[in-house]
């Protein structure tokens, strides 16, 4: 009975020490994660799931270096800042997929892990890491790659300066990003690609500037008539130009020059274009004419004898680009002579282009309206002008005398709308002499048996000119087929023709030839 009286405290104190064991081992799993009691099979790494919600960054960092056995060192600035990140998967993941989450929840907080030796990754702010460069090539469908770079190269360096400057100083210009590392822009002509040596994150903004200016620009196709007409011949056409021509307030006949600003009192058009000079300055437009009137205005002045029509140039050019039309010759002028060592003389000669010069510089607005730059200038050699000084072997060669009229202006025409400028009149001076033969070239008497005259007619140019907004290739291929129909209109109304239907035409129009019987010359005609 003592014995067993003895035996009794034991047994009732390691019943409590196991109890106490139990409950400690139940606490000691509750504050543990779930995930530590994950198990693998074989030789595969086990795998975890991750149901972390706002959990301190140094507690994610242990746990993912207790199932990859990395080991991460954190910077003093997040020691000090602190911050949660969260990271939750529905299944479980292997260790390396653990650590890939780890990585981009750190990512998402402007966090970056670098690795340096071995097992060994350091935590630090995003701020802190050297920009990562690379370089990128845009390869472009629509811009010039030359032009391109100049205009990122630009961008690139006052952003480059506005991050320079001060801080608390407002840049003049508000730039498009503040780039953190210097951006190189290169072009490549061979390719008409864009070369940029960046970060990535700058590449980013710079690609998106890229493919904005990287578009298909609209076209604009001029047709030009360039004429010259005599102001008499404009008065013989009426008093009221538009009312012969019909006049409408949606037509496609736009004048500058005096057609817009032509008082009651002017009752030709004649004096509406020799006074338009003033009016051109103004840019004022006159009422429309639609282009069926426009063309019979045209034909009309054609039909003139006196109208000459100097040039019908036609140009396609891209928005903002300016074209150049000369249609001339390319003449010599002295610019010098000079005493040769073997007594002959050396004249020195300068050639120069004379004739027609049209440039015109597009650029579509909203609405289809189109802005058009005009610069207008034509030369011509003055006739009955003596290009030498002097007679004899005392004459000094000056060159041929040319005449010059040039107009500059800039106007708005809609689509397909025809622009007339006017107003450069030049005087054209014609001297004829009439004599008797002999007594005509008599010193002094040789008056008696002669006379001369003196004429002057004044020249009136007219520009038309009419633009057509080529959008796409609808509209080019729209372009090209009524050009097209045109060439074939002229063939009908001068009788042009092709050569070989022409030759084919030509051989059945022709009359079978003449077959005549072959008789051998043995053969004698019978007698009858």
């Amino acid at each position: 009975m003592q014995i067993q009286s003895d035996l009794t405290p034991s047994l009732s104190t390691g019943r409590q020490v196991c109890t106490y064991l139990l409950w400690g081992l139940l606490c000691w799993s509750a504050l543990v994660p779930p995930n530590l009691f994950a198990q693998g099979t074989g030789s595969q790494p086990a795998k975890v799931s991750l149901d972390f919600n706002e959990i301190d960054i140094p507690v994610f960092a242990r746990f993912i270096g207790e199932i990859t056995g990395k080991n991460f060192v954190l910077d003093e600035t997040i020691k000090k800042q602190g911050g949660k990140i969260s990271a939750f998967s529905p299944t479980k993941v292997s260790p390396d997929q653990a650590f890939n989450m780890f990585v981009a929840a750190l990512e998402a907080a402007r966090i970056a892990v670098v690795k340096k030796d071995g097992n060994l990754y350091q935590i630090v702010p995003m701020g802190d890491l050297p920009p990562e460069r690379g370089v990128f090539v845009y390869k472009l469908k629509h811009a010039n790659a030359t032009d391109l770079a100049a205009v990122l190269t630009n961008l690139v360096a006052r952003s480059q300066t506005v991050a320079q400057m001060t801080p608390g100083v407002r840049p003049p210009i508000r730039p498009l990003t503040e780039f953190e590392a210097p951006v190189q822009v290169f072009a490549d002509k061979a390719t008409n690609s864009i070369i940029v040596s960046s970060t990535k994150n700058a590449w980013t903004h710079i690609h998106t500037v890229i493919r904005d200016l990287d578009i298909r620009r609209k076209q604009v196709f001029v047709e030009a008539v360039i004429l010259e007409v005599q102001v008499d011949r404009l008065r013989q056409l009426g008093t009221n130009p538009t009312e012969i021509l019909g006049a409408a307030n949606k037509g496609s006949f736009t004048g500058i020059g005096g057609f817009n600003n032509t008082p009651p009192e002017l009752t030709t058009i004649a004096q509406a274009l020799t006074t338009g000079a003033a009016g051109a300055a103004t840019g004022g437009i006159t009422p429309l004419l639609n282009t069926v009137n426009v063309r019979a205005f045209l034909n009309l002045l054609m039909n003139l004898t006196d109208t000459n029509i100097l040039s019908t140039p036609q140009v396609l050019a891209a928005d903002n680009q300016k074209a150049k039309i000369v249609v001339g010759e390319n003449r010599p002028f002295p610019t010098g002579q000079a005493q040769g060592i073997t007594g002959g003389t050396l004249v020195t000669i300068e050639r120069k282009d004379v004739g027609v010069t049209l440039e015109l510089t597009p650029q579509v607005l909203e609405d289809d309206l189109i802005r058009l730059e005009i610069k207008q200038e034509i030369t011509a050699i003055a006739e009955n002008v003596a290009q030498t000084i002097g007679s004899g072997s005392a004459s000094i060669p000056v060159g041929p005398t040319t005449t010059k009229r040039s107009m500059e202006t800039t106007t708005v025409a809609q689509d397909q709308q025809t622009l007339v400028v006017g107003g450069l009149v030049r005087d054209n001076v014609t001297l004829s002499e009439r004599k008797l033969p002999l007594l005509g070239d008599i010193p002094w008497l040789g008056w008696l048996f002669k006379s001369q005259n003196r004429q002057t007619e004044k020249l009136n140019l007219l520009v038309f000119l009419t633009p057509h907004l080529v959008r796409d290739d609808a509209d080019m291929a729209e372009l090209n087929a009524r050009k097209l129909r045109d060439v074939n209109t002229l063939q009908r109304e001068n009788r042009i023709e092709e050569p070989t239907r022409l030759k084919q035409d030509i051989l059945e129009r022709l009359e079978p030839p003449l077959i005549v019987p072959y008789t051998s010359p043995t053969d004698k005609p019978s007698r009858p």
